[in-house]
Formats: structure tokens, sequence, C-alpha cells
């Protein structure tokens, strides 16, 4: 099951938001070049993908 939401942010919230998912996504691919264990390696790059994703829609709606 698919759920959404809204949230309404002002342009300063908006603009730290995206702060924080850019600097979450630097980290991410920081731990998954320095991970050797294929499992955990695996998991951090779904997440990484998630992020992605969400910082591609963040862009659309920015």
């Amino acid at each position: 099951m698919i759920q959404s939401f809204s949230l309404m942010l002002n342009d300063e919230e908006r603009e730290l938001l995206f702060e924080i998912l850019e600097e979450r996504q630097r980290t991410l691919l920081l731990e998954i070049a320095n991970t050797d264990h294929h499992d955990f390696k695996v998991a951090l790059r779904k997440k990484e993908r998630v992020l992605e994703s969400l910082l591609s829609r963040f862009m659309v709606h920015a």
C-alpha cells in the first residue's frame, strides 16, 4: 500500500531539508565505497536510491 503526504515548508525550511538530504546522500556514498560486506553494501545502495529519488522529486517541486 502506497501512502503519501504533503508537507508545507517555507523557503528556509525547504533549503535546510534539501541540504540535509544532500549531506546524507554524500555520507551514504562514502559508506558504500568503504564497505566490503556485500549484504550491507546492497542495503546502503537501496537507501541511496530512495534518497536520490527523494532529491529528484524535491528538485521538481522546489
